[in-house]
């Protein structure tokens, strides 16, 4: 798993390429915890490059945003590929959080 930050409009962009799994779902949760820390309250997650994302990465999106809200902040999904997707529309979490086809859409 690859994690790179950016800026786009008023939010930052969170891009995860790779696997979000168990192996790397604690690596993901501490680079969230930095942003929170950071103090950043508005936040585009960039999931154009992930190819899987397993319980124990659900688990870690869940962590952002309960931290996100906790915060008043704000968390976007943009670029979902189809098996990630799917894994989102299984968990539920296509009612829990904003989808959008791509970071441009989820930053406007």
């Amino acid at each position: 798993m690859e994690i790179t930050l950016a800026q786009k409009n008023q939010f930052s962009v969170l891009a995860v390429s790779g696997r979000l799994d168990a192996l790397t779902a604690p690596a993901f949760e501490a680079e969230v915890r930095k942003l929170l820390d950071a103090g950043i309250h508005s936040l585009i997650v960039d999931l154009t490059d992930l190819v899987f994302v397993s319980s124990a990465g659900l688990r870690g999106i869940l962590a952002l945003a309960k931290g996100l809200r906790a915060i008043n902040g704000e968390i976007r999904f943009a670029g979902l590929q189809p098996a990630v997707q799917e894994v989102f529309v299984i968990s539920g979490f296509t009612s829990l959080f904003k989808l959008y086809p791509t970071v441009a859409d989820a930053a406007e």
